[in-house]
């Protein structure tokens, strides 16, 4: 017998059995139990993932809510500055009390002549924003998705220099400052046959993936005007209506406001809810 070799016969470690691998069975076992853990570490992976975009989303649609209605805010404040009082055109208004114009200021580049129009999903006004003397026509609204009559919807802020618009009051401004997934429209008061009549709020459906219910987000009105006295101001008004806009002396904002991502466990879209009211200084 050769050193260094057992005989497999009599118990000893033989050539043959010294140089023997794994079996295909404990291949097997070994290739099951590395599939759990790594099964394991890759959900992980995944549900941290899912977590992360589901905690930047809600970051930034809080975000931008807040930024859209500070904007709107500041822009509040100033509305109706420089006045008609400030100019020398012989009138101190704008229109007078049955909404006829007075062409001289009302078509001055150097007159803002306060809030022009409002219903509850939109409203444009005119203001200074940036006391440099250039009076700019701001429009916000709440608009659906291209394609689609259901919210979430996005709320848009644009604005124009009021000489552009002097020279076509039917310009279209672009919108650069924008809120998605805003559910709430309003309290459908101003539908007829499903359409929008722009006398109060449509209440647009609410389309969401997934389980969770969100109706009752949809009913506040995204704007709100309220005059000297706070009352609410319940219909559409403009700059020639009677009563017209001069009436609305505080302007309130409502955003309620589902991130892009719902939550992993739940599978439900959390909502945020913003407010903010402004007063009008002139």
């Amino acid at each position: 017998m050769i050193m260094g070799y057992r005989n497999l016969s009599t118990g000893r470690c033989g050539k043959s059995v010294c140089e023997r691998g794994f079996s295909a069975i404990e291949m097997l076992i070994t290739l099951a139990l590395l599939t759990v853990v790594l099964g394991v570490v890759v959900k992980g992976i995944i549900e941290l993932q899912a977590r992360n975009f589901n905690e930047n989303g809600k970051v930034d649609a809080v975000q931008e809510t807040r930024d859209f209605i500070d904007q709107m805010t500041r822009d509040i404040h100033g509305t109706g500055y420089p006045p008609p009082e400030a100019t020398t055109l012989g009138t101190t208004k704008c229109t007078d009390k049955l909404g006829n114009i007075y062409p001289a200021v009302r078509n001055s580049p150097k007159v803002a002549c306060g809030i022009v129009s409002f219903s509850p999903t939109r409203v444009t006004y005119e203001a200074d924003l940036d006391g440099t003397g250039t009076v700019s026509v701001v429009y916000l609204q709440l608009v659906t998705p291209a394609g689609s009559t259901n919210c979430p919807c996005q709320l848009q802020r644009g604005s124009v220099t009021k000489t552009a618009w002097i020279a076509n009051n039917n310009i279209t401004p672009s919108y650069f400052t924008t809120v998605n997934g805003v559910l709430n429209s309003g309290d459908g008061t101003g539908l007829s046959g499903g359409i929008p009549t722009g006398l109060g709020a449509p209440t647009y459906p609410i389309s969401m993936s997934g389980p969770g219910s969100y109706a009752s987000y949809g009913t506040a009105d995204v704007f709100t005007g309220y005059n000297a006295s706070g009352v609410p101001i319940t219909a559409a008004c403009s700059l020639t209506t009677n009563p017209d806009c001069s009436q609305i002396r505080s302007l309130q904002i409502t955003a309620n406001v589902a991130p892009p991502y719902y939550d992993v466990v739940t599978k439900v879209f959390p909502v945020y809810s913003i407010t903010s009211k402004a007063r009008i200084n002139f």
